[in-house]
């Protein structure tokens, strides 16, 4: 049982108006009038409507001009809840959020079994925990959010052969936690969860455009425009990681040269016989015994960074993903370098390299997107998602 259905926003007025209040933190009525263009008829109905749904709550009386008073309104943070699911080689990561977006319940587990179900079950008891702990009423839960590495099939829930990924052959993830939790279920890849979190947080001072690096085992991206992430046609789009670099090693993907299989920090984990989290920490500092080995393979990194940039031409790129803070201080000036060498447009401006304010991003950003897709009817469409509220 979760937020039902007929609750959502019934017209695009109401999302507008929502969205409106969002992103000014607080404000009247009088101003959403000017915000919006609606009338001031049209905002006050659809604000009782927001009120009477929960989402939206008084902010107190502010002065206007001349002398008078007027009250004003934010987004009520309890109105409506989801817990967001990162799905990782190494383990899973759940993040109770609110309508807001603040996390009021972490939890990171490394996970020994690679049976889908027994990891998908225990997911489902620790979300029934998360919601009983902070008293979570059913009727303002909005569901599941998974973020998963791909491939991914949306169109049946499904993760299918992650690369290093073992047991996960082609399993219905959103179907098997619907299932178990009785509640609505949205799948995502892992890095567009990350950059939809990204963008959520930017608010209105998001970049035009932005490609956002991903690094967990793998590296992986996603492409956003005007606040939407290109995915692709099943959900997969940004898959730099799998853009070839070199004529060898052999890739986990089946392909041979891919960037992770020459430089990324699960391949340099394993050969050190360390954790990912262990090898990336041990990076923070120059003196490391893998420094030496690790630090050639950043201009790997740069050249499909420059090549993507070249390409695309997004105003920023941001560095994010579990372990995007651990190596910043090494990728990032790598990566500005090459640009203003090889970027196509680095005699007319600088494409910025810069870190992510969101952390940690994906399972937030899994979460978000099930709170869209329980306001809204259109979570994802042409090749695009976004959150439009």
């Amino acid at each position: 049982m979760a937020f039902p259905q007929d609750e959502a926003f019934r017209y695009a007025n109401q999302r507008t108006v929502f969205r409106t209040i969002r992103h000014a933190g607080s404000t009247t009525r009088r101003q959403l009038t000017q915000q919006t263009d609606l009338s001031f008829q049209t905002v006050s109905n659809i604000v009782s409507e927001l009120f009477d749904m929960n989402l939206v709550v008084s902010d107190g009386l502010v002065n206007q001009s001349a002398g008078k008073r007027a009250e004003s309104i934010k987004i009520n943070p309890r109105g409506l809840y989801a817990v967001g699911i990162l799905l990782d080689r190494t383990g899973f990561e759940l993040n109770l959020i609110d309508l807001e977006g603040n996390s009021l319940a972490h939890t990171a587990e490394s996970s020994s079994s690679i049976h889908p179900d027994t990891v998908l079950r225990h997911i489902a008891t620790l979300t029934q925990e998360f919601l009983k702990q902070a008293d979570v009423p059913l009727s303002r839960f909005a569901g599941l959010g998974i973020a998963s590495p791909g491939p991914i099939d949306f169109r049946y829930g499904a993760i299918s052969h992650p690369p290093n990924f073992p047991g996960w052959a082609f399993v219905p993830v959103q179907q098997r936690l619907n299932e178990l939790m009785n509640c609505p279920v949205t799948l995502i890849k892992d890095s567009h969860a990350a950059a939809l979190a990204e963008v959520w947080a930017l608010n209105a001072e998001a970049p035009s455009s932005l490609f956002y690096l991903y690094f967990s085992a793998g590296i992986g991206g996603a492409l956003v425009i005007d606040n939407r992430i290109w995915t692709g046609f099943l959900g997969n789009a940004g898959e730099i990681g799998h853009v070839k670099v070199a004529q060898e090693p052999a890739c986990d993907c089946g392909r041979q040269g891919c960037l992770e299989s020459v430089w990324s920090l699960g391949r340099a984990a394993s050969n050190a016989n360390l954790s990912v989290e262990q090898f990336a920490q041990l990076l923070q500092t120059k003196t490391s015994p893998h420094w030496d080995q690790w630090k050639p393979g950043l201009r790997f990194l740069a050249q499909a960074t420059v090549d993507i940039v070249n390409v695309m031409e997004p105003e920023v790129v941001i560095i994010g993903g579990p372990q995007g803070e651990a190596i910043s201080g090494h990728v990032i000036p790598t990566l500005n370098s090459a640009l203003q060498q090889g970027g196509f447009v680095r005699h007319l401006r600088p494409i910025s390299v810069q870190n992510a304010v969101v952390r940690p991003a994906a399972s937030i950003g899994a979460g978000l997107l099930q709170i869209n897709a329980s306001l809204t009817t259109s979570t994802r469409s042409s090749g695009q998602v976004g959150l439009d509220i």
